[in-house]
């Protein structure tokens, strides 16, 4: 290392936007790392109206780069490489394919021992290309790292990687003060059952817009409100017209403020079909909420079933109309059950919790490789 705080550069393919799950994960981590020990550095190979309006906390360089395999790659690769010897980059972290690829084989250029591929889904919309990328790219770290169980041990298999080289390091939230926390209400014309997700088909929303169908008759007074948007809110929509609950079923769209939503809520749900570790669950589990969410990815190493909410088979919306009566009809059952994944969430979900296990993880990281 080149002075006493340890260097990291994190290589991106590109930030999207702040609310999507690994660019908000990675801008948190990047906001709350001590200075005094680490200085961080961010790379997009891709522009972002993030990037434009300088809104990132620490030293960001844009590549512009987005085509693969073509000089201006070979030459921005070079560059980068030179960039992070000037730097004395300690610490490689890589995000997405094309960062992968990029980053990975820069750091290797540039002498970087710890070299870090990070994985945040179970691989559901690999494409051939991209699993073609992938196998070029994984020539590169010395370690993968997680955000669940489930995720190291699919992309293990998926990509053919030795197991023992991944690491696990859970997503966490910032825990709200008990007194602003929500608490399961009992069955008033208040009730609401809340999903907050981005609107497309890996996240399955039409489950919930179905099993909405089968508790309303049973609970005529809930009310649903799904907070998100995406390329189904159109045929979504539809979908709820077609059932008859346009009056129960509101489409919030997207919101920088999920908690104040939270707030009123009663139940949170989630009905992906692939996920690695959700950062909705922890919001539901912080706000005092018991969750119903399918039994996929790393869904079953936050919700504990019977104990915090409830698991549910992927696309099957009679069970998981089944759960949200039994919680709309129990009110001290779903405040017990709100209370534990709170408890929970403190435990082992916190924002404090992922920092530390962050900072120790790059220490070791540094410890292990920088002897070599």
């Amino acid at each position: 290392m080149a002075s006493d705080r340890i260097r990291i550069m994190y290589v991106i393919g590109s930030m999207g936007h702040s609310r999507a799950g690994t660019e908000r994960n990675l801008l948190t981590i990047i906001e709350h790392l001590d200075r005094t020990r680490f200085e961080p550095f961010l790379v997009s190979l891709q522009d972002c109206e993030y990037i434009q309006q300088g809104r990132f906390c620490c030293d960001t360089t844009c590549l512009y780069l987005c085509r693969m395999f073509t000089p201006t790659m070979w030459r921005k690769r070079k560059q980068l490489a030179q960039r992070m010897r000037e730097l004395s980059i300690d610490v490689v972290q890589t995000f997405f394919v094309e960062g992968h690829l990029v980053g990975g084989a820069a750091a290797r250029m540039a002498g970087v021992k710890a070299i870090v591929s990070s994985r945040r889904n179970l691989g559901y919309s690999y494409s051939l290309k991209e699993k073609l990328l992938l196998k070029l790219a994984n020539r590169y770290p010395r370690r993968w790292l997680a955000n669940s169980r489930a995720v190291a041990d699919t992309i293990s298999r998926l990509e053919a990687i030795d197991r023992s080289r991944f690491d696990v390091i859970y997503n966490g939230v910032e825990i709200p003060a008990p007194d602003t926390a929500g608490t399961a209400a009992a069955v008033t014309p208040s009730q609401t059952i809340i999903m907050v997700a981005n609107l497309r088909p890996v996240k399955a929303v039409d489950t919930l817009i179905r099993a909405a169908a089968v508790v309303v008759r049973s609970v005529p007074n809930v009310r649903f409100a799904i907070v998100g948007d995406g390329p189904q809110r159109a045929s979504l929509l539809k979908l709820v017209a077609e059932l008859s609950l346009t009056g129960q079923i509101d489409f919030v769209g997207s919101t920088s403020d999920v908690r104040a939503i939270l707030l009123g809520a009663t139940v949170g749900v989630l009905t992906s079909t692939s996920e690695g570790f959700s950062n909705a669950i922890l919001e539901y589990m912080c706000a005092g909420l018991p969750v119903v969410a399918t039994d996929v990815g790393g869904n079953r190493e936050a919700v504990l079933d019977g104990k915090t909410g409830f698991l549910v088979a992927p696309a099957d919306h009679d069970a998981l109309a089944g759960k949200l009566i039994y919680l709309l009809t129990r009110p001290d059952e779903s405040l017990r059950l709100g209370r534990a994944g709170r408890e929970r969430a403190e435990a082992e979900f916190s924002l404090a919790a992922m920092i530390r296990n962050y900072r120790e993880y790059y220490i070791r990281l540094v410890k292990q490789f920088g002897s070599e």
